[in-house]
């Protein structure tokens, strides 16, 4: 079982973010890691929608058609809308605060291209670190954002 110490490294997160965790709200490393996450989103919303622009503007070299520049425009438009979204949603869920314990034993399985899932409690939240970083089988204590739904940290129970 990888020990505490460790699980706080690789979440990015401090005692005192436990600590938070452990009366049920979120700690400054993990709002912070939230705000990341939003603010991620959009960049990737905006750089899938400037690569597309780059590719209608640079490789085609044939006129676009208006069809393609509106189907262009739309495209760009829902990755946008996706990603502030996500970045709404974060947003909301460091406003809220609320942290939510599951506790008991934890199974990781990869879900494919979907990335690594672990599952506690009979519930299964992508899991946001390695998967070399969480012993299945073992005992932990998983943290979780209410209005994110994501795993914001662990800690081996006992």
């Amino acid at each position: 079982m990888i020990d505490r110490d460790k699980l706080l490294k690789v979440f990015d997160i401090g005692p005192e973010d436990i600590e938070a965790c452990r009366a049920g709200r979120l700690g400054p490393g993990q709002a912070r890691r939230l705000r990341r996450s939003g603010l991620a989103d959009i960049v990737g919303a905006l750089a899938l929608g400037l690569g597309l622009a780059a590719i209608l503007l640079f490789i085609v070299h044939k006129p676009l058609k208006p069809a393609q520049w509106i189907t262009s425009l739309v495209l760009f438009a829902l990755l946008l809308a996706v990603g502030l979204n996500h970045s709404r949603k974060m947003a909301r869920a460091i406003a809220d605060g609320r942290v939510e314990c599951l506790t008991g034993e934890v199974d990781v399985r990869s879900r494919g291209k979907n990335g690594f899932w672990l599952t506690v409690s009979g519930r299964s939240f992508r899991l946001p670190v390695r998967p070399w970083n969480v012993s299945s089988g073992e005992r932990y204590r998983v943290y979780i954002s209410i209005l994110a739904d994501q795993i914001v940290g662990m800690e081996p129970e006992g």
